[in-house]
Formats: structure tokens, C-alpha cells, sequence
């Protein structure tokens, strides 16, 4: 039989120290709650009704409450340790409080009453419902905000003792009934060791610079609903996403992709001045911002620290997003509001500096350090528009017309390309929108750690607006997430740098025509495709482009003929085996203002293990038929391309046969 831990106040679980959890007979292994003791589990499912849960804790309570309440041990422990009090000691009707904040950085107490325990409601972890009151709660029920807060029971021996934190409620209750984290099993994370961090992924000291200022933008803090949940069910409290600078239309845009990252739409509910203020120092009931953007646009998540022990805390009672360890900034929270609602109450908050990294993620609660700061990825977006100074002249340097933006992301790979893109898709829609057509130059550069940086450039031509130009937005997530999400290495991006050149115009040129010199060519010889295009309101436009010399062992062959934008029609690349054929991939990106020539002649040519094979000898292809190793077959091409400086719409096939030369 395993030992039981006796003692309510031990600093830590010793080695093999283990409490025998009775299920059917059957013992598991699942550790004590640091200076508890574990009552054997009801024999019922965890999922069971509460009244049955209830009762099974008043059968064992006339056992283990009289032991638990004999074993005295001051606040604190003599390593720091809170007073604790078990899950499976808890009973109904049992008081206290909690502790969160409400306005600006106090905190403040709210009482409490222990409704029951939910036994192994979450995969091995109990769940406490309490009812709150006080601070506005039974007008606001329980509030998008206040994960993490700290929640005590009073004993009239030991004083008050953590049992747990605020992370779990009934969406349109109209009770403040909240689900609590046992602090069991919250506590463990506190020590949880953290694998090296890859120099790639540096965390940097303490910084000695003050607050990063949001230019005084509107903050704006919304309610996180989880589409698809039961209305009747339990769920995580929403982390309020408090927003600065974004345009309406642009958080509407991005809803699916936050709701897919967990935090669902932002809603522009409320507002208020972004702050200067430093961060006070982390307490129980501290709000905590986890922060993924700042600078000219900023977002942060709103939270609350349930415990703090040296420079190590824990906070949420429940997940962030649940993969473990990450490196993300947190600092204090300035609350302004609680906005009360029927679907979602939340806290209208705005963060204040980083004063440490979060960087345990899991079940029952997040965990991190004070101090050491998470590394940022620079985004500066140049956008000039054509626009009009106060002579009537055209001025493309006018204050109105010249704008740079700069925001710092987290260099993380689920939010990178998102702030990225929206980012992009927030400067279209506030700084050179047009209503009639718009062309938009775009060059893009992406530093990497210990690489050569990316260098994108396009064009892009939109007939209704500014507003509708996605490819640069789609373009721009989709080059950070074939970057951070490559499969094969975790490359750093060191900053993001993008030049906009919005003109209202139509540089957009449609493919009328193409015509070679004769319908035969001779083989090894040179011949001139002439392409026709037509430009809106200025004409035709004919484009000479010169063809390779045709290989002599195509004589007697029919050749096939692409004509049409680059980007239509990418070359073929094969499987990528590596980091390096990633980036080579992504290099050879192909702007929409390239016009591409591509011949498709006879034969085929081969992918294997990242190489493209052409030009086989005979009996190759026979020989190599059912290797099953990154191989596959595909038509040989021959490409010539062709800058314009207009975008290209349209394509077109002709065909030729090759004949020997006299």
C-alpha cells in the first residue's frame, strides 16, 4: 500500500507519497494535493448529479472533517505554502471569500458559499461550485475576467484556508454560481520543470524601459462567447480580449480565426483611453493582461493571479490554449468597468507593462515567472497614397497621404500571422481607403534568425476599393505561417517590414491574345510569342516574348503553350525535404504582375526525396515504377516570365509542332 501524506501544511509531495483513489477496488496514482491529505473517490462517475455527490461527501465527512480540522499549521507553511484545504474536505454551506479586481489595480473581496464538488468532472481534476456575492455579482452573475481568483473558506482554528480559483460558469445563469479549480491541482504547476528555451525562442531580462504606450487609442474589451457549447453546461470563464486601434469591420473579419484560437469574436461593447501606468506587483486577486499585441494597434486577454510564491505564479484555473509550455508577455491590468450582460458579463480592462513571461499552459491553471520578459517580433507597415495637398497639386508625402505604422506581435506561431494579417487589413481600412478602383504595389521583408530574409514584392488591382484587396492580407499570413509552421524547424522571425503604394487607378492589363510567327517551329532554334493585352481606358498593348531554343529531341512533337499571370500557374516544385527547400518555395513566389510563358512538352519528369529529375534516359521511368518514397510523375515544362507593371487578368493555350531543321 502507497503512504498517505499526513501532515494539511507540507511544503511539498515526498517521493512516492500517493493517495489511493478507490475506484472499484482499483488504485490509481495520482498525487496528494501538497499539504493535503485525499479522501478515498465516491465509487460513482465523475459526471455524475451533484446530489449524488453531496451525499457521498456527508457519508465520508463525520471521518475527515474532524482529522483535517485537528491538523493545525500556520498560514503560509514554513516554505511559503498557503493554508490549503482539500476538495474532499469541503462541505455544503461552508463561507468565505474571494478575491479579484473591479476597478483600476485593488483588489477587492467578494463573499462566498461552497454548493458542492463535482467529483472528476475534468479528466482526474474535481470542480468546486460556489455561489458569489458582493462587488455587483448578483447583478452581473459571474464575470468574464475573473479566472484565476483566489477563493477561501473560513475554519475558525486555522483562518482562512485556499481551496481553490474561479474558472468555470453556466452561460445565462442568473445565479452567480461559479466552477472553482481544486488548488491541488494548481499548485504542482508552480514546479513544473521548463525544457531549455531554443536560442530562436530567446527570453529576454527584466527590461529597464517603462510602459509601451498604445498612442492613447480607444481600448476596447469584449466578451468571448464559445460558439457550439451547451446553454446549460459548464464552461471556462471567456478571457476578455481588450483591444486598441482596430477598425470594426477588421475584428468582424478576423472572428473565425480568433474563435479558432479559443477566444471567439471580440465585441466593441465599451471603450476607454489606453494607460501609461507601470504594473503593480503580482498578489492573489491581482488582474493579470496576457498580452499579444502592442504599439499602434494593440490586444491583450484579461485575467486573475490565484497565487503567487517568490517569482512564480499561477493564475486562470484553467487553460490558455492548452500546449504546454509557451513564452508569452504578462504585466498587471488597469479595470476599468464590469460590464453586466445576459449572455457574458466581462471585465473592461486594458494592460499596463510586462513585468514577466507566462510559460506553463495547461488543464488546471497557466503558470510563470516575474521578470524575465518574452521576446517580440517588429511589424512596421509603410503606406503612401496618391492624395492631394492644399494647393490642389498631387502630394504623395502629404501628412494625409504618408503613414507608418508599428506594432510588436508575440513570437508565437498560432498568433504571429493573424496580428500580421490584421494588421495589414486594419491600414486599408483607416489610412488610404478608396472607394473606386485601387492599385496597391506591396513589398514585403521578412528578417529571419539566422538566415537571409524573405523579400516578396506583387502588385495587386482592386475595382472596388482599398477594402477589398485580401490577396495582400491572405499573402501576408499565409508567408508566416509557411514559415513558423514549416514541419520541419522552428525558425524565429526577427522583424516584418511592408511598403504599400495605394494608387487610385486601374493598372490592370487583360489578356487579349497570343500569336507565334508560324503554327511549326524549327527544332533548336528561337522564335518571339507576341502577347496582346488591352488597358482599361488607355488600349492595346502588344508584349514581345522570346522563347527558349526548343530542344532538337522534340522534332516531330506537338508543344503546348500557357500564357497568362505567374501566380495562376507557380512552378513545379517538388515535396519539400527540409528547412532549406521551405524556403526556397517560399522565395520563388510569383507577383500577379509577372506574365508567364510555360511549355509543356512531351515526356515526363520525375520528384524524389526534394529533387526534380527531367531529361531521363529511357527505361527510367519503368525502372523507378512503384517506388513509393516522395516520388511522382509529372509533365516537364519550360518557363520564361516577363515583368509589366500592371497587374495581369486572363490566360490562354495555343499549341505548335516541331520540326527538324533543312
Amino acid at each position: 500500500m502507497k503512504r498517505r501524506c499526513g501532515s494539511l501544511a507540507a511544503p511539498q509531495i515526498p517521493s512516492g507519497c500517493e493517495t489511493p483513489e478507490n475506484h472499484g477496488g482499483t488504485t490509481t496514482g495520482r498525487r496528494a494535493a501538497p499539504g493535503s491529505q485525499r479522501a478515498p473517490r465516491p465509487n460513482q462517475p465523475g459526471n455524475a448529479a451533484v446530489a449524488v455527490a453531496l451525499a457521498s461527501l456527508l457519508v465520508m465527512a463525520g471521518t475527515l472533517w474532524p482529522a483535517l480540522a485537528q491538523a493545525k499549521a500556520p498560514a503560509g507553511g514554513a516554505t511559503g505554502l498557503p493554508a490549503i484545504l482539500d476538495s474532499r474536505a469541503l462541505l455544503p454551506g461552508m463561507k468565505g471569500h474571494g478575491l479579484t479586481v473591479v476597478r483600476g489595480q485593488k483588489i477587492e473581496r467578494f463573499d462566498i458559499e461552497v454548493i458542492g464538488v463535482l467529483h472528476n468532472k475534468l479528466p482526474d481534476q474535481d470542480m468546486i461550485l460556489i455561489r458569489c456575492a458582493g462587488l455587483g455579482l448578483e447583478h452581473s452573475g459571474v464575470v468574464a475576467g475573473m479566472s484565476g481568483s483566489p477563493v477561501y473558506v473560513h475554519d475558525k482554528e486555522r483562518g482562512d484556508l485556499l481551496i481553490g480559483a474561479v474558472a468555470y460558469a453556466f452561460p445565462f445563469n442568473k445565479d452567480p454560481v461559479a466552477g472553482v479549480t481544486p488548488i491541488a491541482d494548481m499548485l504542482p504547476e508552480l514546479d513544473r520543470p521548463l525544457r531549455p528555451v531554443p536560442e530562436n525562442q530567446r527570453i529576454l531580462p527584466a527590461p529597464g524601459r517603462g510602459a509601451f504606450r498604445a498612442d492613447d487609442k480607444a481600448a476596447i474589451a469584449g466578451p468571448i462567447p464559445v460558439a457550439g457549447v451547451d446553454s446549460a453546461g459548464l464552461r471556462p470563464l471567456a478571457m476578455p480580449i481588450s483591444v486598441a486601434g482596430f477598425d470594426k469591420k477588421v475584428l468582424d473579419l478576423f472572428a473565425p480565426d480568433l474563435q479558432g484560437l479559443g477566444l471567439g469574436p471580440v465585441d466593441n461593447a465599451g471603450g476607454g483611453g489606453a494607460i501609461d501606468a507601470a504594473s503593480e506587483p503580482f498578489a492573489p486577486g491581482s488582474a493579470i493582461s496576457l498580452v499579444l499585441a502592442r504599439g499602434d494597434v494593440s490586444m491583450a486577454g484579461v485575467g486573475t493571479v490565484t497565487y503567487v510564491r517568490g517569482d512564480r505564479f499561477i493564475a486562470f484555473g484553467h487553460p490558455f490554449q492548452g500546449v504546454g509550455q509557451v513564452h508569452l508577455p504578462v504585466g498587471n491590468a488597469h479595470v476599468m468597468w464590469i460590464l453586466a450582460s445576459q449572455l457574458n458579463s466581462f471585465k473592461m480592462a486594458v494592460p499596463t507593462a510586462p513585468i514577466g513571461v507566462l510559460d506553463i499552459d495547461r488543464q488546471p491553471a497557466v503558470a510563470g515567472r516575474i521578470g524575465p520578459q518574452a521576446t517580440w517580433v517588429p511589424i512596421t507597415v509603410e503606406v503612401r497614397g496618391a492624395g492631394f495637398g492644399a494647393d490642389g497639386k498631387r502630394d504623395d508625402r502629404h501628412p494625409l497621404n504618408h503613414k507608418i505604422w508599428k506594432v510588436e506581435s508575440i513570437d508565437q506561431p498560432r498568433f504571429l500571422p493573424m496580428i500580421a494579417a490584421m494588421v495589414v487589413s486594419n491600414i486599408f481600412a483607416v489610412s488610404q481607403p478608396t472607394a473606386d478602383a485601387a492599385s496597391v504595389g506591396m513589398k514585403m521583408v521578412l528578417e529571419l534568425e539566422g538566415r537571409a530574409p524573405i523579400i516578396i514584392e506583387d502588385r495587386f488591382v482592386s475595382l472596388e476599393g482599398t477594402a477589398q484587396v485580401g490577396e495582400v492580407r491572405a499573402l501576408t499570413m499565409g508567408l508566416l505561417k509557411a514559415v513558423t509552421w514549416n514541419g520541419f524547424e522552428r525558425l524565429r522571425p526577427k522583424a516584418l517590414r511592408i511598403e504599400l503604394d495605394v494608387r487610385e487607378s486601374r493598372d490592370i492589363a487583360f489578356l487579349e491574345w497570343a500569336r507565334l510567327p508560324s503554327t511549326t517551329l524549327v527544332a533548336g532554334q528561337r522564335a518571339t510569342l507576341k502577347v496582346g493585352l488591352m488597358r482599361p481606358n488607355v488600349g492595346p498593348e502588344v508584349i514581345d516574348v522570346p522563347l527558349p531554343a526548343l530542344p532538337r529531341d522534340l522534332e516531330g512533337e506537338r508543344v503546348e503553350v500557357w500564357v497568362g499571370p505567374a501566380a495562376d500557374k507557380p512552378e513545379e516544385r517538388p515535396e519539400p525535404a527540409n528547412i532549406d527547400d521551405i524556403l526556397a518555395s517560399v522565395r520563388a513566389y510569383q507577383p500577379h504582375n509577372r506574365l508567364a510563358v510555360v511549355l509543356t512538352v512531351p515526356g515526363r519528369s520525375l520528384s524524389l526525396r526534394g529533387q526534380r529529375l527531367t531529361d531521363l534516359p529511357m527505361g527510367t521511368m519503368a525502372m523507378l515504377d512503384g517506388h513509393s518514397r516522395r516520388l511522382s510523375k509529372e509533365a516537364q515544362t519550360i518557363r520564361t516570365t516577363v515583368d509589366l507593371p500592371w497587374t495581369i487578368n486572363g490566360q490562354g493555350t495555343i499549341s505548335f509542332q516541331v520540326r527538324a531543321a533543312h
